[in-house]
């Protein structure tokens, strides 16, 4: 019996410290990503370059994917648009006056699976950041900054655990 209970747990130990990665539901075909620069539309100084520096590094992270210098070699393209940021209110005081708005970051984006010329998925996606009435410059980036986290988020789930 002490054989045993010897055994699972030097499986348990062994098989804990492996090495682990989630492919999601992709098929196992799709192994690389090309990223092309996204049109930005936005208009807000930073916003672009902190996305795509978000984007990618992100993909690198999760490291379902391997990230490739040429479009042609790749599995799947990940391409889009920042639509727009709009400030949205979303408190508003007695007075009448804003206490709280949304910094609503909207990217359009497609992710192609370049083996049958269709998207694996395509959608628009809205997230958002949250500034007082009174924000200032710097709170209005953390607010992007916060609203871009969340968009590259959706984006990886949507590439890795599409079906």
């Amino acid at each position: 019996m002490n054989n045993i209970l010897t055994l699972v747990l030097t499986f348990t130990v062994v098989f804990s410290c492996a090495k682990y990665s989630f492919r999601g539901a992709l098929p196992s075909n799709l192994k690389t990503l090309y990223i092309e620069d996204f049109n930005d539309n936005t208009n807000y100084p930073g916003v672009f370059e902190e996305f795509m520096q978000k984007v990618t590094s992100s993909f690198i992270s999760d490291n379902s994917l391997t990230i490739v210098e040429q479009k042609a070699s790749a599995d799947l393209i990940l391409s889009g648009t920042l639509i727009n940021i709009q400030r949205r209110p979303v408190s508003i005081t007695p007075t009448e006056q804003v206490q709280q708005y949304q910094m609503v970051l909207t990217v359009k984006t497609e992710c192609l699976n370049t083996h049958i010329q269709k998207p694996l998925w395509a959608e628009s996606i809205s997230r958002y950041g949250v500034i007082s009435g009174s924000a200032s410059r710097d709170e209005i980036d953390q607010a992007n900054s916060i609203a871009i986290d969340q968009v590259v988020e959706d984006i990886i789930a949507k590439t890795i655990g599409a079906w």
